[in-house]
């Protein structure tokens, strides 16, 4: 049934979008982290005794595709993400979506994400201890990716669950209005200073040694994404819709369930282009964006 276990924490691995890795937790309380894996095996799961919590790392779809599977379990999720669990309109208000638009996500989450509004019953914060009884786990607050964004620690068992800072080539994402390149900074940097032997991952890979340059590998793709925006601006100033048809970040203009990634692109760019300014490595003219000259 797992793809990973070890003691009473396991892997369940997911497919593609809307799915991810779901983490399991088989103790005197029973719980389920991110439900959007593989639906057999967490019914199977549910089969083999009451679900207790029901943990989401944070409010995306692909994290909760399969929460209406546990409508008797407690739903635990971190306060700064609560409101969207409680409202189809409050979730998709996150997005800024146009008035066009709604429709589309409305019928999209309810209809192939499962999207089922449901009370919050514990607001999880930072430094928390759950007690599952032989297992215990510390919420770690690690916003950047969406504001309530959680990396759940197993101290006991130096088991680190990253959620969505899931180490794949690509690199991080940051890509919704509400997301925060320096948050996503601060929060890689703190994981790194978790003691742990494994990190297991929402997507990709899903099970890591758990070195801290893995880490730091993944958040260099933040510093090499600057680096190809620069070398794109050195050439010739542009706006930021020419800097987005550039697909620095995500190549071709794409489409991921009611989402545009050009639009995750966009935004993305644009905190780029915000944090190089404050570096002086970026100053505005009109709509367009320019390289600095390196001081001599």
């Amino acid at each position: 049934m797992d793809d990973f276990r070890r003691d009473s924490i396991s892997l369940v691995f997911g497919g593609n979008y809307p799915h991810c890795h779901s983490v399991l937790i088989d103790d005197e309380v029973r719980a389920v982290i991110d439900a959007a894996s593989d639906r057999q095996k967490l019914l199977a799961f549910k089969a083999r005794g009451p679900v207790d919590a029901l943990i989401t790392s944070h409010a995306h779809e692909d994290h909760f595709l399969y929460n209406s599977l546990f409508p008797e379990s407690g739903l635990w999720v971190h306060e700064a993400d609560a409101p969207a669990f409680t409202s189809l309109r409050r979730f998709i208000d996150m997005f800024e979506p146009g008035d066009g638009e709604i429709a589309l996500w409305e019928e999209y989450l309810t209809r192939e994400a499962g999207y089922v509004p449901r009370e919050v019953n514990r607001v999880l914060r930072d430094g928390d201890t759950l007690d599952f009884g032989g297992t215990l786990c510390r919420v770690v607050h690690t916003p950047g990716h969406t504001p309530g964004h959680c990396s759940f620690y197993f101290p006991r068992d130096r088991i680190l669950y990253l959620a969505d800072w899931d180490l794949v080539k690509s690199g991080p994402y940051y890509g919704d209005p509400a997301s925060d390149l320096d948050q996503t900074i601060s929060s890689l940097q703190r994981l790194k200073t978790i003691p742990a032997d494994i990190y297991l991952t929402a997507h990709g890979k899903g099970v890591h040694e758990g070195d801290p340059e893995i880490i730091e590998h993944y958040l260099g793709s933040i510093e090499a994404r600057e680096e190809r925006l620069l070398e794109f601006l050195r050439k010739s100033p542009a706006t930021l819709d020419r800097i987005t048809d550039q697909g620095i970040i995500y190549g071709r203009a794409k489409s991921i369930g009611a989402w545009n990634m050009a639009v995750s692109e966009r935004h993305m760019m644009h905190k780029h282009l915000v944090r190089l300014m404050r570096m002086g490595r970026v100053f505005r003219e009109g709509d367009r964006y320019c390289a600095a000259t390196p001081a001599a």
